[in-house]
């Protein structure tokens, strides 16, 4: 389960087809979590998905080498900080908990050129953290039962 597969049409089947097509999906997801089904659990979880599938057929040391257990803790620790943040903000501004509305994102606006309310940016700003949050932990989660098994 945590070796390299030998196969040269499944390592190309998972590497060039599926993984790109699973994280493009993912990332759809997220970005119109706002205004549609889906948001940051679900997008984190259908990248974590693809990139344990990715582990998969590669094995573990090549996947370890790639993202590692210090990164995606950092990565988690970083999404669960956002998500807070996100949350404060608007209680310091005298609002309620996650009130996106009064955030100060105005700047924003002008960066994308386009209008965007602040209640949508801080919407997708608390996704984001989210998706980081979530899609690290799973993986963390697999790395731990791999790393368990392998050394049985």
């Amino acid at each position: 389960m945590t070796e390299q597969h030998d196969s040269i049409i499944l390592n190309f089947v998972v590497r060039v087809l599926l993984v790109p097509f699973i994280f493009v999906f993912g990332l759809y997801v997220l970005v119109h979590g706002e205004a549609s089904p889906g948001g940051g659990f679900q997008a984190g979880a259908i990248v974590a998905a693809g990139l344990v599938l990715a582990r998969l057929t590669a094995g573990a040391e090549h996947g370890e080498s790639r993202l590692s257990t210090g990164v995606l803790v950092w990565l988690a620790s970083a999404g669960i900080t956002i998500y807070l943040v996100t949350g404060i903000v608007p209680m310091l501004m005298g609002a309620s908990y996650l009130d996106y509305g009064v955030l100060p994102l105005e700047w924003f606006n002008a960066v994308a050129g386009h209008e965007r309310t602040n209640r949508a940016m801080g919407i997708f700003i608390v996704e984001a953290g989210i998706f980081m949050g979530v899609f690290s932990v799973l993986v963390i989660m697999y790395d731990h039962l791999t790393q368990r098994l392998s050394d049985d």
